[in-house]
């Protein structure tokens, strides 16, 4: 109960802070072609990371000598680092508030950098990756369509609830090799 009304309380409170923040119109056309660096989040759950390491090995391919940072709780950056040549930053429960988003000294690692994309691989709504998605600087926020996500993201990808993951990570994949 408590921790639920503390996601809602830090989803508002992020929903408020990134409000003023407002999106220059933009052709999506090339969103990803055009792309030079990319921040990606990976998610919480271990089972889900192991099936959205395909993304980061997809992105692999086309970030290769690039900047591409992919931000994971400690033991799922242990398993992104072992398959993937991407630059890990990992998280604990340290770098997180008690309104589930990431402290201000977390976030300063990022805000400094400018990303061309930024891919939040959460199926469900997470504050902490959400806000962090709508704070640091870029141009392209990308999410699977969720509660809350027109706050966050103006890229979201609709998927069939209830697919395999593996399926809907691979089709996430096809999704952006179209722009």
């Amino acid at each position: 109960m408590i921790q639920e009304l503390r996601d809602y309380i830090g989803t508002r409170y992020g929903i408020f802070l990134s409000r003023s923040k407002k999106d220059a119109l933009q052709e999506l056309t090339e969103f990803y072609s055009k792309s030079q660096s990319v921040l990606v989040i990976m998610p919480d759950n271990l089972t889900e990371a192991e099936f959205a390491l395909a993304v980061v090995k997809f992105l692999g391919k086309k970030f290769r000598g690039r900047n591409r940072i992919v931000i994971a709780m400690h033991d799922i950056a242990n398993l992104v680092s072992k398959n993937s040549r991407a630059q890990v930053v990992r998280f604990g429960k340290s770098d997180v508030n008690m309104l589930h988003l990431p402290k201000k000294i977390f976030l300063k690692q990022f805000t400094g950098q400018q990303f061309d994309l930024v891919i939040d691989l959460n199926l469900g709504f997470v504050p902490f990756a959400a806000y962090l998605s709508s704070s640091v600087n870029s141009w392209y926020r990308v999410s699977f369509v969720k509660k809350y996500g027109d706050h966050f993201f103006n890229i979201q990808y609709r998927y069939v609830p209830g697919q395999e993951k593996e399926v809907t990570y691979k089709s996430l994949c096809q999704y952006l090799e179209k722009f």
